[in-house]
């Protein structure tokens, strides 16, 4: 399918099943409650797209652009979510205009910089060199997730959920950590940031 020459502008309840869609461009389409299912889209580009209540199972999105693109109560399951700048997405004035889930997603080389996502949720994904360097993740969940080198720097992490995520390096003197959950042993990692001397 070629959505850039398809004259269809809204797209409601429709399932696009094993689509092609690879280093398009698509641009002011509208996709309200749809399902993308093992879909090709590596490399496409949505600019002033909009995606409600959409959900992505076993595709490939990598390096997907998505400039001025809105993303509202999205989600992601056993999809390839690659190296994608979701700064370049519209999220509104002052916050996100809805909540985005990925289940047992691969995130690595992504940046969520300076966002503000509240209920965030990654669960089961490999989130490896992920920049959430001055985002708002107040009650980000973070189950099962391996954040190896990913960067918090600046991060408002208020009661979000680390309790079972794995290989973080987190310093507890430069982001908010107030009612955040972490778990032992992963939260000596928490230490690191801190001129002390740890001894077993």
């Amino acid at each position: 399918m070629n959505f850039a020459t398809d004259t269809e502008l809204e797209y409601e309840q429709k399932m696009f099943r094993k689509i092609d869609a690879l280093k398009q461009v698509v641009k002011g389409k509208s996709f309200q409650n749809c399902s993308f299912v093992q879909c090709d889209l590596k490399e496409i580009a949505f600019e002033n797209c909009k995606f409600r209540d959409c959900t992505f199972k076993g595709c490939d999105l990598s390096l997907m652009k998505i400039k001025y693109s809105v993303f509202a109560d999205v989600k992601f399951e056993d999809t390839k979510v690659v190296g994608i700048n979701w700064t370049e997405a519209m999220w509104g004035k002052n916050s996100l205009l809805g909540s985005l889930t990925f289940t047992e997603c691969t995130l690595n080389y992504s940046t969520f910089i300076g966002l503000k996502m509240h209920k965030l949720a990654i669960i089961r994904c490999v989130a490896k060199d992920v920049d959430f360097s001055e985002a708002d993740l107040t009650k980000a969940t973070f189950d099962e997730t391996d954040l190896s080198d990913s960067r918090f720097h600046h991060t408002n992490l208020t009661e979000a959920n680390l309790s079972k995520a794995t290989n973080y390096t987190i310093a507890a003197t430069n982001n908010t950590l107030k009612k955040t959950r972490f778990s032992l042993p992963e939260a000596v990692n928490l230490l690191r940031s801190l001129d002390i001397v740890l001894e077993e």
